[in-house]
């Protein structure tokens, strides 16, 4: 199951904080691919070759999910070179409205659309 997490930190921290998420990743993830490609290595070796199989899918789901959590860290890295970029640019990031603040959005018929286009 799949968790969206909210992390509230100084923006000159992100990259020290992503740098924080790859450490976690290297430690754990990454060395989980290690052991399963060391056993798929060994099965094979040992000639077992269905159980070399399953580790082998085991390693390529493993390395799917590194894949994906990469891609998150890659995307807030990019936020942050943009935001960076744009500062010394002088150019001010406009704030993401909160949901909150959203407002609530109106229901449009579709009859009044074309009403609204016959009339104009």
């Amino acid at each position: 199951m799949k968790a969206t997490l909210n992390l509230t930190c100084d923006f000159e921290e992100i990259p020290q904080t992503v740098g924080d998420f790859l450490d976690v990743l290297r430690g754990r993830q990454w060395q989980s691919a290690r052991d399963l490609l060391d056993d798929a290595a060994k099965h094979c070796h040992f000639e077992k070759s269905f159980d070399a199989l399953k580790k082998i899918d085991e390693i390529r789901l493993l390395l799917a999910r590194i894949d994906g959590t990469l891609m998150d860290y890659s995307s807030i890295l990019a936020g942050f070179v943009k935001t960076e970029a744009d500062l010394k640019a002088g150019i001010d990031p406009a704030p993401a409205l909160e949901p909150e603040e959203m407002g609530e959005v109106e229901e449009v018929n579709e009859n009044d659309i074309e009403d609204q286009i016959e009339n104009d």
